[in-house]
């Protein structure tokens, strides 16, 4: 019987989807914006109406401090974020997007869509939970806070 080894299966398809996702147009378009850059514009965009500081972004998508500070200088040279200093501690910056990147968000909601239809077609709801249930208890398992 083969060995499972499910740490290689889990980066197996991480690399198969980011392939996919520099497929598509807007992050063509977009100077040097990867498929995590639109998950992170997503969640400004969608969060645009509260001070969104680069700890939040860590904790959302469980990247390290060195990963998004050096993320977050590539787009703000790219002219898509601006970071602003606040009035309460002058150490905080807090992420606003620029209107070319508002400008970019509905091309990057749709394609963001359409690559979730696809990852997930003929996946019923049920394997869905249980799929991400399981990749719950393995971030937990990792030591990751839930």
């Amino acid at each position: 019987m083969e060995t499972r080894h499910l740490g290689i299966e889990v980066h197996r398809l991480e690399k198969i989807m980011l392939r996919e996702r520099m497929r598509c147009m807007p992050y063509q378009d977009a100077d040097r914006l990867t498929g995590t850059h639109g998950y992170w514009l997503k969640y400004l965009y969608e969060n645009r109406n509260r001070n969104i500081f680069q700890r939040d972004i860590e904790k959302q998508f469980s990247v390290s401090r060195s990963t998004v500070t050096v993320a977050l200088q590539l787009m703000e040279k790219n002219g898509l974020i601006v970071r602003e200093g606040v009035a309460q501690d002058a150490r905080l910056k807090r992420i606003t997007l620029t209107e070319k990147a508002i400008q970019l968000n509905q091309q990057i909601r749709e394609e963001i869509e359409t690559f979730e239809k696809k990852l997930t077609k003929g996946i019923s709801e049920e394997e869905a939970t249980v799929f991400l249930r399981v990749i719950q208890k393995m971030r937990k398992n990792l030591g990751e806070k839930i």
